[in-house]
């Protein structure tokens, strides 16, 4: 599984943080829960996901930066 670095994770915190979006919207605009949003923005350890969490992660970023 792929893994979510620490530097991609504070990128979607700073995605979510200029987009003032809530957990909430983060979820879904990435196609996640909202407990999979809580979990892969709450700190900043490596993290494996799914494949399509971790692209959906990489899209929401390359979009926004």
């Amino acid at each position: 599984m792929p893994l979510l670095t620490p530097e991609m994770k504070k990128a979607l915190r700073r995605v979510q943080a200029d987009k003032l979006m809530t957990k909430k919207d983060l979820a879904k605009v990435l196609s996640v829960t909202e407990k999979t949003a809580q979990s892969i923005t709450k700190d900043n350890e490596p993290q494996e996901v799914k494949t399509r969490v971790f692209n959906a992660v990489v899209s929401v970023i390359a979009k926004n930066y």
